[in-house]
């Protein structure tokens, strides 16, 4: 699936979309859903997560930003969201150290950015997102079901954006 996107706002409604979705998949009985987000600096990956908790919960939205330093930053939406940025990780055993590999995989939904630095902290069923900036404001976005829970719901957002 690819998209463009010529307003941050339109990525965030994006997202939203996306969440209301993923979060019908833990409604559904799943514990847990995984979307890794790759891109550049300033390709909208914060601005992605902000839509995506917004949709869940605005008030929780107004805390998004990113953890580069605090790495893993939850918020208390419904269901809740986890938000991890591996950017200054440089192995798995990084992740661990900190704990913080169990609170990836812990129940709710997880967006983690640069998940392409440790692709294997992914699970075997993944959503990938990639945003790319082709322009002053519009985003280039792709999605990649890795798995078949991620591959429902690539089929099933695709189905509501036509």
């Amino acid at each position: 699936m690819e998209l463009v996107f010529e307003r941050v706002e339109e990525t965030e409604a994006f997202a939203g979309r996306l969440a209301r979705l993923a979060a019908g998949i833990l409604n559904a009985g799943e514990p847990s859903f995984f979307i890794g987000l790759v891109g550049a600096l300033g390709a909208g990956k914060t601005a992605f997560v902000r839509g995506f908790v917004e949709a869940l919960d605005p008030k929780a939205a107004e805390e998004v930003s990113s953890p580069t330093y605090a790495i893993v930053q939850p918020y208390p939406s419904d269901p809740p969201v986890v938000h991890a940025d591996l950017y200054r990780l440089s192995s798995v055993a990084d992740l661990e150290g900190i704990g913080a590999r169990e609170i990836l995989h812990g129940p709710g939904l997880t967006l983690v950015e640069w998940i392409d630095m440790l692709p294997e902290a992914a699970p075997a069923d993944w959503l990938e997102i990639r945003l790319a900036v082709s322009g002053e404001d519009v985003r280039e976005m792709s999605a990649r079901a890795h798995g078949p829970r991620a591959t429902r719901l690539l089929a099933d957002l695709k189905s509501r954006e036509t």
